[in-house]
């Protein structure tokens, strides 16, 4: 999140230094699903091309499968469990509904390799602004700034640097100690194996399509029974069966003993596949846990924290890299505008109060969504009322699995039964409104009066809306004979932005005369025949929800800060009003 906090602020132009202790880039391929949301704040800030260029094609990343083993020649191996479409509306029944929402799709691509990109993009915007080898030793904060103690590694030599505030990015592993600042919430539910390897398995994979496979051994029992295969790439940029790298999950208890060295995790993933003789080249093993937990604080005076200091997620649903860029894009704008005098540093009181209900409710979808595997898992072998040895204590395991794909009514019944707990699996896979429909219930913005819309309880239906708090609402725009979309609208230079309707000039006019007095970057547009854009297709005037004469005020984060249904009578004056409140002016 460093880097791309980085990107951010070297485009609004706010001096910066990124202290980073290590010297190189990240050597797992961890955090690879970026979702719409966040491939839309890479598109503003021109890093979305270079993501979409190096990852998962479309076709390759658009089903998701549970099997039984890709080798083996027993009766329920290279059996499908169960397949649905991929994550991120990349497959058939999703891709429309997320095409329309959005000017950019999800992408996947893991950070050994998203991480390279972001470092250039941020080495091209700061120019020696980044600091890899350095570790921040120490802190104070007065009512004026913070001194921060910097140690180069290499040289031990230290230095001190004065800024007026400080971004915690790391981990909460010194910065939010140093506070007090307490993490909340379970921990050490499990202990997750994750293995980077290279191998071919071209010729055993059953769909080119698949991105996610999840596994459940037909005999095996226990935390060593299932484990995750996901495509990690490679440098001759296949993917799909293709791909060159693969990484391999799973779990078990967080005693357990075991020691999972190389030899010991290249036995269990060639058990666990049923591939004995899979030649493996093992680059990477991590070992971690399993939590759920939030920062109790996401401000302590001039110190502020983001990303995995103040929340770290399970890794279903692909939540914690994409909260935490969307923590940087909310923070960037407001350090810019402060920093520059033309916003109160009550601003950055907003950040909390906006971002950490957000996280809250990440890191809880997140778990939920964690341990709905455990609950297909159930669906696959629970107890059963046909089964009277398992009904009595004396389980029958052959029973369990062969009456699983049994050609009997029984069988049938199971099958559906299991279909239907598997198909809840949609929180994960198609949780379009938790990627797009989060809303801001206070912080900077105006509220207008209007109750929250409900939400889909299974996180899919999103509904577009201009209500203060929520994100803008894609529509496709004509702009000088071409299409844009009206995220375009938006610059990456921390500018506000307001969209009228083709009756609004007047709110242009007034955005004009309020801009110049209080010395802010406020950018207008008129959706109209004869304005800045056309609404071709009649999409913005349903989702702007304002009247002929209505206007939007967009904040540079792309959140709505307030609308206006109509013009009044003196419209200068309301958005003057508006604009001093959002900005602790």
């Amino acid at each position: 999140m460093n880097l791309n906090l980085s990107i951010l602020l070297g485009d609004m132009g706010v001096d910066f230094i990124t202290v980073e202790r290590n010297t190189q880039l990240a050597n797992l391929p961890k955090a690879h699903y970026l979702n719409q949301r966040t491939m839309e704040i890479l598109r503003q800030h021109g890093v979305a091309d270079d993501i979409y260029a190096m990852g998962t094609p479309p076709g390759n990343m658009s089903r998701a499968m549970w099997l039984t083993t890709l080798g083996g020649d027993g009766p329920f191996d290279r059996k499908v469990i169960f397949e649905m479409d991929g994550i991120g509306g990349t497959g058939d029944s999703q891709r429309a509904i997320y095409d329309r929402d959005s000017p950019c799709r999800s992408a996947n691509l893991p950070l050994i390799r998203s991480e390279p990109i972001f470092r250039r993009h941020a080495d091209a915007r700061a120019p020696d602004r980044l600091r890899f080898g350095h570790e921040m030793r120490s802190f104070t904060q007065d009512t004026d700034g913070v001194t921060a103690t910097i140690c180069a590694l290499e040289t031990g030599e230290e230095f001190e640097v004065r800024a007026k505030y400080l971004v915690g990015a790391d981990g909460g592993r010194s910065i939010g100690k140093t506070l007090n600042n307490k993490m909340v919430g379970p921990s050490g539910l499990a202990k997750n194996v994750t293995v980077h390897f290279t191998a071919d398995l071209s010729k055993v994979l059953l769909d080119d399509r698949v991105m996610l496979h999840f596994f459940v051994h037909p005999t095996r029992r226990g935390p060593l029974a299932s484990g995750a295969l996901v495509p990690a790439g490679g440098d001759d940029a296949k993917w799909g069966r293709h791909s060159k790298e693969w990484i391999f999950h799973f779990m078990v208890a967080p005693d357990d003993p075991t020691r999972f060295d190389e030899p010991t995790v290249i036995q269990q993933i060639r058990e666990l596949l049923k591939l004995p003789d899979l030649e493996m080249d093992v680059h990477k093993i991590s070992h971690w846990m399993i939590e759920a937990v939030l920062a109790e604080k996401y401000r302590v005076g001039r110190v502020l924290m983001a990303g995995d200091s103040v929340h770290r997620h399970p890794p279903a649903s692909g939540l914690g890299l994409n909260t935490g860029i969307q923590d940087a894009h909310n923070l960037a704008w407001k350090l810019a505008l402060v920093t520059r005098g033309q916003a109160g540093d009550g601003l950055l009181d907003s950040y909390e109060p906006e971002r950490r209900p957000i996280g809250s409710f990440n890191v809880a979808w997140a778990l939920s969504s964690y341990w709905n595997h455990l609950l297909s898992a159930a669906s696959i072998f629970a107890i059963h009322p046909a089964n009277v040895y398992e009904a009595v204590g004396q389980p029958d395991e052959d029973n369990e699995i062969s009456g699983l794909f049994a050609k009997t009514p029984d069988g049938r019944m199971r099958r559906a039964r299991m279909n239907e707990v598997f198909m809840t699996h949609r929180i994960e896979m198609f949780d379009h409104d938790v990627e797009l429909g989060f809303v801001y219930e206070q912080g900077a913005i105006v509220p207008d009066g209007t109750p929250t819309p409900d939400r889909d309880p299974w996180g899919g239906d999103y509904r577009p809306t201009t209500r203060p708090g929520h994100r803008l609402p894609h529509a496709w725009l004509e702009m000088g004979g071409r299409r844009r979309s009206t995220h375009d609208l938006l610059d990456d230079q921390a500018s506000l932005l307001l969209i009228a309707n083709a009756g609004g000039q007047a709110w242009c006019d007034a955005a004009s005369a309020v801009a110049k007095d209080l010395n802010i970057s406020l950018r207008s547009a008129r959706i109209a025949p004869d304005g800045d854009a056309l609404d071709t297709d009649h999409t913005w005037a349903t989702r702007s929800q304002v009247g002929d004469s209505g206007a939007v005020l967009v904040r540079p984060d792309g959140m709505v800060a307030w609308r206006a249904s109509s013009i009044g009578s003196d419209p200068a004056a309301e958005l003057r009003s508006a604009l001093t409140n959002i900005l602790s002016r």
